[in-house]
């Protein structure tokens, strides 16, 4: 009975300090709360990648919608009678004289689409010498001789109107050549059925980052005198973070969706130009150099301009041979022959 008392209270001890140690042991219910676990990693903490459309500077989620080949469409450009669809969806737009003092719009399209696109019209060479500059396909009804040429000589991919009727439609309610309409699904389609969608821009503009801008004089207002009957007035907006485009003292509308047309930056590039045929069609002197001017974020400062081949990307810098960076978003580039007014306030 001794013995008995003697080894209880050892053998109580030691039933106490294992079940201490079992419980200790035991793992943590699925959701229980503990104040030192360790970090926890979650699903949605991986960071998605994003990629930059390198022509506006915008953020794409799909790399694959910045390695299209980019697409350059002839539009037509004549208030009340042609007013354009679907230039506001390009990453940026060209605009430059045709016959008559009116110009004709080229936007260039890479990682956004236009549903609506017109109306197309016929070919310029100059517009080619654009175009090519971002190894772009060439949208386009139709040529004038020389440009016929050009896209021959200089291999351009051409998707004419002529050729494709199944990518273009006419609209039976406007007047002929004014009706010719298409979309960049349709363009884009026909690039990848003949193995062509992909090939990115060469070029690749520099932007501001969100903290940065241009330094410059005051200019909330440009007018841009391309003829006695056609002038371009851009007027800087806080609300749109961008400048209002006019035309005629109208603003300029996209014919579709009614929305006014915005640009980011508006670069002017002055060149020499003559008339070359008794139809007025023009000769636009773009390989060379040259002067210009940049209106963005509501200042403007002075640039300069080389482009060494017909097929070579134009160089923008500044007065002090710095490469200009840009706003992101749609840019404009205004090309006007030497002598044209252009006035800023």
């Amino acid at each position: 009975m001794r013995r008995y008392k003697v080894w209880f209270p050892i053998l109580l001890v030691a039933l106490i300090m294992l079940s201490a140690l079992v419980g200790c042991r035991r793992q943590p219910e699925v959701g229980s709360n503990l104040n030192d676990d360790p970090i926890q990693i979650k699903d949605n903490d991986t960071p998605t990648e994003q990629f930059f459309c390198p022509l506006d500077g915008l953020p794409v989620t799909d790399p694959d919608l910045i390695n299209r080949r980019p697409l350059a469409v002839i539009i037509g450009n004549i208030p009340t009678v042609a007013e354009p669809t679907g230039v506001g969806h390009a990453c940026l737009v060209f605009e430059m004289l045709a016959e008559g003092g009116i110009t004709r719009l080229m936007p260039v399209f890479v990682h956004q689409d236009a549903p609506i696109l017109g109306s197309v019209r016929s070919a310029r060479p100059y517009f080619l010498e654009k175009a090519l500059e971002f190894n772009a396909a060439f949208a386009h009804c139709g040529y004038s001789p020389q440009a016929k040429q050009d896209i021959s000589n200089l291999k351009v991919i051409s998707l004419n109107e002529f050729y494709l009727p199944q990518v273009y439609w006419r609209v039976r309610t406007k007047k002929e050549p004014h009706n010719v309409y298409t979309s960049t699904e349709r363009l884009f389609s026909e690039l990848e059925e003949r193995g062509l969608l992909m090939g990115p821009s060469p070029v690749q503009f520099d932007f501001y980052d969100d903290d940065a801008g241009p330094l410059g004089s005051g200019a909330h207002k440009a007018t841009l005198r391309f003829s006695p009957s056609y002038v371009v007035e851009y007027e800087w907006s806080e609300a749109v973070n961008g400048y209002l485009r006019f035309v005629n003292g109208k603003p300029h509308r996209d014919e579709d969706s009614g929305q006014q047309l915005v640009a980011k930056n508006v670069v002017v590039q002055f060149v020499d130009g003559k008339v070359i045929d008794p139809e007025g069609r023009l000769e636009i002197k773009l390989v060379g150099q040259g002067s210009g001017r940049m209106f963005q974020q509501g200042v403007t400062y002075e640039l300069k301009w080389a482009k060494h081949g017909r097929t070579e990307p134009t160089q923008w810098t500044d007065r002090n041979g710095d490469s200009i960076k840009f706003a992101r978003g749609q840019s404009w580039i205004e090309v006007l022959p030497y002598g044209a007014k252009v006035i800023w306030e």
